[in-house]
């Protein structure tokens, strides 16, 4: 397969300076236009890396936090959105019950989908703060290196992120631990001062969990959690760009402030996403869909509505290039899950997880491992 008469982003120069993608066996093989095999015509448009969300609980009446059985049409309706990978994200819920949805979201790493691939586990919590909880309901356990060492067994390796509060009881011993066993470990649902989050930092913390929301509010005084992650060039910021968790301005603010180089685009969206208004329930919990907004029974924001492709279309209209987009979409979270050798950007050797667009980011064609989803 070729795709051919495009504009292709270069990973090395964040450049369109392509023109071609030959791909053989599932894999990107060279930039020969004049390669032999099945021309797909891409005339007058954009090839980017497929997208990968990092940050992602359910998609369209699917929920990835369940302990049996796969993902339903969840994965096909996210490659239609240019969503190549995702990281399934378990929230918080008992210790078994985890433990429980990890395994089974680990058995399907690796296994076709005929959509989006499960790249890794995503764990949001269970050690968080009461404080700044969210729509979520931790459980009361002891944050402990003998509990995380329980959820990266029930994870057999694939435990790619986890969100912590830095201020919760042994914090460092914890992300210290996490960071040896190849977890990266962001700073979430926290209502952490300055001074403990950046203790944090140096105990190997590297990630804020979609900054701003769930966090301390920054002030003049005591910039809390914010302060750091938006001034310390180790931490790398999530951002939901849906216009609904932050307002535009604040998305200028964080881009600004951290560059694209240091922004992961995510959805945090819920099985609810890609649904038509209504009540939907989440681990027992009726949630509220109304127009876009997704709202507890206390009326708080309890994820997303929309997939990934919203906030980068959000981004382009706020005037952010196209190629940077990509890094934020693409580049950046496959380097968050430690997969950057194999998904994320356009090189030789890598996998053929590509979007095809208009310079608007309306999808034409999708490829997962070198077959065309859409």
């Amino acid at each position: 397969m070729i795709l051919k008469h495009a504009r292709v982003l270069n990973s090395s120069t964040h450049r369109f300076d392509r023109e071609a993608v030959v791909i053989e066996n599932g894999r990107i093989v060279s930039f020969d236009g004049n390669a032999d095999g099945e021309v797909f015509d891409c005339e007058g448009l954009f090839v980017l890396p497929g997208m990968i969300d990092t940050h992602i609980h359910g998609f369209g009446g699917e929920e990835f936090a369940k302990p049996e059985g796969d993902f339903g049409k969840a994965p096909s309706i996210l490659s239609d959105d240019g969503v190549t990978g995702f990281a399934a994200t378990v929230r918080c819920m008992p210790l078994d019950e985890i433990a429980a949805c990890m395994k089974n979201a680990a058995a399907h790493i690796g296994q076709a989908t005929g959509g989006a691939k499960v790249l890794g586990i995503h764990c949001e919590g269970p050690f968080v703060s009461e404080e700044r909880r969210g729509a979520m309901h931790p459980p009361r356990l002891t944050c402990d290196v003998a509990t995380m060492q329980t959820l990266l067994d029930a994870a057999n390796g694939h435990l790619k992120l986890m969100t912590i509060a830095p201020e919760r009881e042994n914090a460092a011993a914890v992300i210290a631990h996490a960071t040896q066993n190849g977890v990266a470990c962001s700073m979430g649902h926290t209502d952490a001062t300055y001074a403990v989050a950046e203790a944090a930092v140096d105990s190997g913390a590297r990630r804020a969990t979609h900054v701003f929301n769930a966090m301390r509010p920054l002030s003049h005084r005591e910039t809390g959690i914010l302060g750091v992650s938006l001034t310390d060039d180790r931490v790398h910021c999530e951002m939901i760009a849906d216009f609904v968790h932050l307002d535009p301005a604040t998305v200028k603010l964080v881009y600004r402030a951290k560059g694209a180089e240091n922004i992961t685009l995510i959805s945090d969206a819920g099985r609810m996403s890609g649904l038509p208004n209504g009540q939907y329930e989440v681990g027992g919990i009726l949630r509220t869909v109304k127009d876009g907004l997704c709202l507890d029974p206390e009326g708080r924001i309890a994820g997303s509505c929309f997939s990934m492709l919203k906030g980068a279309q959000n981004l382009l209209s706020l005037g952010i290039p196209l190629e940077e987009i990509a890094q934020m979409a693409s580049e950046n979270p496959a380097k968050a899950l430690g997969m950057f050798d194999t998904v994320g950007s356009i090189d030789i050797g890598k996998q053929a997880d590509l979007i095809v667009c208009d310079e608007k980011l309306h999808i034409r064609a999708v490829f997962v491992d070198g077959i065309q989803v859409k």
